[in-house]
């Protein structure tokens, strides 16, 4: 009998140790947790993130952590708001999706239930970006198809691969696990969520019910719940389910799963904002310091770009909150130009400052064919497109990208990691000494015996 795709994925989950990793993955997996711990941090204290706390914590009592907050909460209601919470703020790590916002939050929650080891927790993870990433990769739509695919819908498989190896399942029951996750995963949802009337809200990726769900798969699986096992194959395969075209899934795309590490490409961000607006912002910075251009000298920007960024609601000059802001290109660049700390740029006196808007209306944004065709062929790599700069005098400074991969114009240093950490921390820590303790624990996370014990340290506050 032909083997499954799910067959594989049990293999490689049950196969896979910890000294199987070389260190650099390691590192990798702990700079993953170190920037997700952080985008949790700030997710949990913004507008949005107290919404969530005030609509979800009830009168319960729970043992489960809420990362960068005092109370804790019930085990499915933890990893529900850790992993919103995550990517609230638009600033988790990015690669096709948002990977670590369904897989470093249900880690952390089940390492914790279970009171695992360091070294249990970042195998898990490390895996679960693997598989994840994989699936996703093969899952992506067509250009013209890409407004509706929602990221939560294939990263369900990160959650469900992080609770398959935590649990220690069986091959039966992972098969299982990934049978009853792709056939409760969310319904793909961005053209709703980032396109409707009321803008991007919140939940626009359904990261909390993705998170949920994968977890479940494997509580369920454990305790012999079945799911369809060809969840992946054939012609009513998970490709055909969340409506893409073809099914570009096959037993070759985990043939080299022992040489290449998807993990390694995860970016880290450098600004609160849609991951296509990164590469343009960095460029225009770059060429501002460079050129040392005044600020108030600057006559207009003019932006040769994907389409996608021509359209709504990437090129909206006045966002109203934060929903609309994280995905408006001329609103955001105004903000990393003038410097406002990232924690502050939607809030409402930013978003209605004269300062920041007089200059997001002298960014045009426009259509570049050629980018369009680098971006079809390959959604990792964004642009090959020209940002001009005209100063009072007319004077034109550019900036031509061609073929810059994300990761090019994203985060990737441990310093800036650090520096962003600090960002995100401080309000909720108030203490540098403490995030200096913080960082270090995080990045010596295969020292630790017990991960309850060790998240009892996670908490704000600078006392420790």
């Amino acid at each position: 009998m032909k083997k499954l795709i799910t067959h594989l994925i049990a293999e490689y989950i049950i196969k896979s140790k910890y000294e199987d990793f070389p260190p650099e993955i390691i590192n990798k997996a702990k700079q993953c947790i170190l920037d997700s711990i952080g985008c949790m941090f700030g997710g949990v204290i913004s507008k949005e993130g107290k919404i969530l706390l005030n609509s979800l914590l009830l009168k319960e009592n729970g043992a489960s952590t809420i990362v960068g907050y005092f109370k804790k909460t019930t085990f499915l209601n933890s990893i529900f708001i850790n992993s919103m919470s995550a990517n609230i703020l638009d600033f988790d790590d990015y690669l096709l999706g948002h990977p670590g916002a369904t897989i470093i939050p249900p880690a952390l929650n089940l390492a914790e239930f279970l009171e695992l080891s360091g070294e249990n927790l970042i195998t898990s993870i490390i895996i679960a970006y693997e598989i994840s990433i994989r699936l996703g990769i093969n899952l992506q739509p067509t250009i013209s198809r890409k407004t509706i695919l929602g990221h939560g819908t294939w990263q369900t498989f990160g959650a469900a691969s992080v609770a398959c190896k935590l649990l220690n399942l069986s091959n039966e029951s992972i098969m299982n696990a990934f049978g009853i996750a792709g056939a409760n995963a969310p319904v793909p949802s961005v053209m709703k969520t980032t396109y409707g009337i009321e803008g991007p809200t919140m939940a626009k990726n359904n990261f909390g019910s993705a998170s949920v769900i994968g977890v479940l798969s494997g509580l369920l699986a454990k305790n012999e719940f079945t799911g369809p096992k060809d969840i992946f194959d054939g012609d009513t395969g998970f490709w055909r389910m969340i409506g893409l075209g073809r099914n570009q899934l096959d037993l070759h795309i985990f043939d080299d799963m022992d040489k290449k590490f998807h993990i390694l490409d995860v970016s880290f961000k450098l600004y609160p904002c849609c991951a296509l607006l990164h590469p343009t912002i960095c460029s225009i910075i770059d060429c501002i310091n460079r050129n040392n251009i005044e600020l108030n000298k600057i006559k207009k920007i003019i932006v040769e770009s994907i389409s996608l960024l021509s359209k709504t609601p990437f090129n909206k000059v006045k966002p109203k909150d934060a929903r609309e802001g994280r995905f408006s290109l001329p609103y955001t660049l105004s903000c990393a130009i003038h410097h406002v700390n990232v924690l502050e740029w939607y809030k409402e006196s930013n978003v209605n400052n004269l300062k920041l808007l007089n200059l997001a209306e002298k960014i045009e944004v426009k259509a570049n064919l050629q980018a369009d065709k680098v971006f079809e062929k390959d959604q990792k790599t964004i642009l090959s497109s020209t940002c001009i700069i005209l100063d009072d005098n007319n004077k034109v400074f550019s900036e031509k990208l061609s073929n810059q991969e994300f990761t090019n114009s994203l985060l990737n240093l441990d310093k800036n990691l650090k520096n962003k950490f600090f960002q995100l921390a401080y309000p909720v820590v108030v203490s540098s000494r403490k995030i200096d303790y913080l960082v270090k624990i995080i990045m010596e996370l295969e020292k630790v015996s017990n991960v309850r014990k060790w998240l009892r340290k996670i908490r704000p506050g600078g006392n420790f």
